[in-house]
């Protein structure tokens, strides 16, 4: 990585650009989602600081791991605030100092990661918005994360026989240009997890006659 001698006011974007290995245009629109700061203004220019230069760098690195750009703001704690996020926050507190096993379940599923401050966080938002909003319904998000811990354990092997079977029963039909689609591996796991949502949706609705998904309260 190429390095410039630091100034007072800062990088240009042209600089910073060249540090990070970022064009000025990805860098603008991370600005613009709000995973990155504004820069400092002097007079017509503006100017980045180490502050950028370290975000940059922590976004390029959770982009590399595969996290989409919906996951890195929930990581870097910058996506828009839900009822019972704090919560959810101090239950991984929690559960991080009183049952390592269960905190080290969720990581190794992939569902953690670390914000700025280097606080668990979780990583995928649709699960951290489901965690919230048990907690609002008043389950403990404690119970919940506990039990989804137990969950990925029970679930990945599941998984892996289902995708296991679809690959061996479904014939794939090479596309136009040749081979597979590159979109075949995003498009199974939408068909799976709808079917799957579907069980789950039947299920609940006779667990919990006229509480099922779809009698939520509007809000």
């Amino acid at each position: 990585m190429k390095s410039f001698s630091s100034r007072p006011a800062g990088y240009t974007i042209g600089e910073l650009s060249a540090i990070v290995g970022m064009s000025p245009r990805n860098i603008r629109a991370h600005q613009t989602r709000g995973l990155l700061p504004p820069p400092v203004r002097h007079g017509r220019s503006a100017y980045y600081g180490p502050v950028h230069l370290r975000r940059l760098e922590r976004i390029t690195t959770l982009q590399e791991q595969g996290f989409n750009l919906a996951s890195i703001a929930a990581m870097l704690g910058t996506a828009t605030a839900d009822p019972g996020t704090a919560r959810t926050s101090a239950a991984l507190a929690e559960i991080a100092r009183v049952q390592p096993p269960v905190f080290c379940a969720l990581e190794r599923h992939g569902l953690l990661g670390r914000d700025d401050s280097g606080a668990a966080a979780i990583a995928r938002p649709p699960v951290a918005q489901a965690v919230a909003e048990l907690a609002g319904a008043g389950i403990p998000p404690v119970d919940v994360l506990r039990f989804l811990g137990q969950l990925m354990d029970r679930m990945a092997p599941v998984a892996d026989a289902v995708v296991g079977a679809a690959a061996e029963r479904l014939t794939v039909a090479d596309s136009p240009s040749g081979g597979a689609s590159p979109d075949l591996g995003s498009s199974l796991a939408d068909f799976l997890v709808s079917a799957f949502r579907t069980a789950v949706e039947n299920a609940v609705e006779l667990t919990f006659p006229g509480r099922g998904p779809g009698k939520r309260r509007s809000r």
